[in-house]
């Protein structure tokens, strides 16, 4: 049975990543990368999606227990049953040979544990062939060979592996799911030691007394929210360098609708704003690495607005029509076509991050050496209408948010040469900066809200970001008035619809989305107001295990889309944790 979005935990080791649903059974797997081929995807269809479900034989068995142990992504789950509890330990291991591990522990009395496996190779599209050798079932086909060890008595029939193990007090066992062919460990200590060093360097910067985080949800809880962000970004940073912008693909950002994307690559907007968010939290040496793969593939000055995680293009977007989606929600896709799409603003974000690791004395070379071109291609295509940050698949517009972030890099890109970091004519990016300032405010009134785009367009949710990277003061009359015009005209509950509906030219409805929602928290903040409430609103639609997804359910108020959102959690802290330094000249 398909759970919801908000009740899945988040296993991941920066080489793939795995979503684990309440019953035990591991509903999404990508294999051996994050953006490879599902080999479990029953969160997209329960008939043709496999499984991997742990859970115990009786009946009357209830999950008791279900957390993360401490701050880490080491799922633990306690179930009751009639004769003893069951303690089921989830994690793919960080350290050695890639690798999926389930540790049973049961107490109390004698527990029997049912063991389901049927793989669903290439998204379902290649037919499993299992078999047995020893205490291992090895699954093949569709280019892939795993291997599944426990000691269970196993029966394989009809493309389904399935067994009992009978554990009494006491007793201790492991499955572990891997290549075929490789040592199958199941210690787990190098994996939790990993996740208590990412601990301790997220618990570096602590929450200021005053910060919008503590003033709503308390000391502990903000606190407990920020070291959950802390591992999202370092589960879903690849070992190159990049994350994710989420590990899944085709979750739907409204309940049966066709707004149905794949996120398992990395668009620079998100790394750059991740990494912001990373050295809020003290993680400089993360936040640096992502710089240094944002440099590699911005050498150009006109990079792609998303890649694969190793800086190849991202592949072509294809529609899986066998599949049945997400509760109905199709297609479901793999590829995504905004990989084509002109998105001015992403360069100044990358450059806004150059900017914040030079501060943190973190700037990596290959950053450093792609600030010139990127700041000369923004004095290049400002003026070239685009596809902007919400990627919509209409003929591009002059966005006034990608023009803001124009004007922001060139800024800091121009700050960056003023201190001898980068080479460059200082002048002309300032002036170049002027230029498009002129242009986003124009001839028009001085009290007016800024729009979507230069033909109007209404309200657009990522024009909070205004006061948030100085465009324009706090105290200007635009200002007001554009955070005015997003809360009347874009709020929903104190949460935010990205723009008007018909912006985009999709019939489908769409949910409010979380991040621009924590960006109007912190304007409002920023500029003497109260964010309290959208604050609140955004943290309250986060997941069982305090995971943010991308949109809100418009019904039960829980995580949409796919999931969890590296941007939403980037929102998140850069809301909750006020900057150390100031963030704009």
């Amino acid at each position: 049975m398909q759970q919801p979005i908000g009740a899945h935990a988040l296993l991941a080791d920066g080489r793939t990543a795995a979503l684990v649903g309440p019953d035990g059974d591991v509903a999404w797997l990508c294999w051996p990368r994050v953006d490879s081929a599902p080999c479990l995807l029953s969160i997209l269809d329960e008939q043709r999606g496999g499984c991997f479900a742990v859970r115990p034989e009786a009946a009357a068995a209830r999950l008791a227990e279900r957390d993360y142990v401490a701050a880490s992504l080491v799922l633990r789950s306690v179930w009751t049953t009639p004769t003893g509890r069951l303690t089921v330990t989830d994690a793919l291991a960080w350290d050695g040979p890639q690798r999926l591990v389930r540790r049973l522990h049961a107490d109390g009395g004698r527990v029997s544990v049912r063991v389901t496996f049927v793989p669903a190779l290439d998204a379902a599209r290649a037919t499993a062939r299992l078999e047995r050798s020893g205490d291992h079932v090895v699954a093949s086909g569709g280019g892939v060979r795993l291997a599944l060890r426990a000691p269970v008595d196993w029966r394989i029939d009809a493309g389904m592996a399935s067994g009992v193990l009978d554990l009494d007090d006491g007793d201790d066992t492991s499955l572990v799911l891997g290549d075929a062919g490789t040592s199958l460990s199941d210690d787990l200590a190098p994996t939790v030691a990993h996740w208590e060093a990412v601990a301790r360097r997220a618990s570096g910067n602590r929450v200021a007394e005053h910060s919008l985080g503590v003033s709503v949800l308390g000391g502990p809880v903000a606190s407990s929210l920020l070291l959950r962000s802390a591992t999202v970004f370092t589960g879903l940073r690849q070992r190159g360098g990049a994350l994710v912008a989420a590990p899944t693909t085709s979750l739907p950002q409204w309940p049966g609708s066709s707004r149905t994307w794949d996120y398992r690559y990395a668009w620079l907007r998100d790394n750059a704003l991740a990494a912001l968010a990373m050295l809020r939290l003290g993680m400089v040496e993360d936040a640096s690495a992502v710089g240094e793969f944002c440099g590699d593939v911005c050498a150009g000055g006109d990079p792609a607005p998303m890649l694969r995680v190793d800086g190849t293009a991202a592949p072509a977007e294809e529609k899986l029509d066998h599949l049945a989606g997400f509760y109905g929600a199709r297609p479901v896709r793999i590829g995504n076509a905004a990989a084509t799409q002109a998105q001015l603003d992403v360069l100044g974000e990358v450059l806004d991050l150059a900017w914040a690791l030079f501060r943190a004395h973190a700037l990596p070379t290959s950053l450093r050496r792609a600030v010139p071109q990127l700041a000369d291609a923004l004095v290049r295509r400002w003026q070239l209408p685009d596809h902007g940050i919400w990627e919509p698949r209409v003929p591009p517009r002059h966005h006034t948010h990608s023009r803001v972030m124009a004007w922001t890099g060139l800024r800091r890109a121009a700050a960056l040469a003023d201190h001898g970091a980068v080479s460059g004519s200082a002048d002309a990016w300032r002036s170049a900066a002027a230029t498009i300032r002129d242009a986003v405010l124009g001839t028009g009134s001085p009290t007016a809200p800024l729009l979507l785009h230069a033909g109007g367009g209404g309200a657009d949710a990522a024009l909070t970001l205004l006061p948030l990277v100085g465009f324009l003061p706090c105290g200007d009359p635009r200002v007001t008035a554009t955070l005015d015009n997003i809360a009347a005209t874009l709020g929903r509950n104190h949460l935010l619809d990205r723009y008007p509906p018909e912006a985009d030219g999709l019939a489908d409805p769409c949910g409010p989305f979380v991040f621009p929602t924590f960006w109007l928290a912190a304007a409002l903040q920023r500029c003497g107001g109260d964010g309290a409430a959208p604050f609140a609103a955004a943290c309250a639609a986060r997941g069982d295990l305090d995971l943010l997804g991308e949109v809100v359910d418009p019904a039960g108020g829980g995580p949409l889309g796919n999931y969890p959102q590296v941007q939403s959690h980037a929102a998140l802290v850069m809301a909750a944790v006020a900057p150390a330094l100031k963030e704009w000249d």
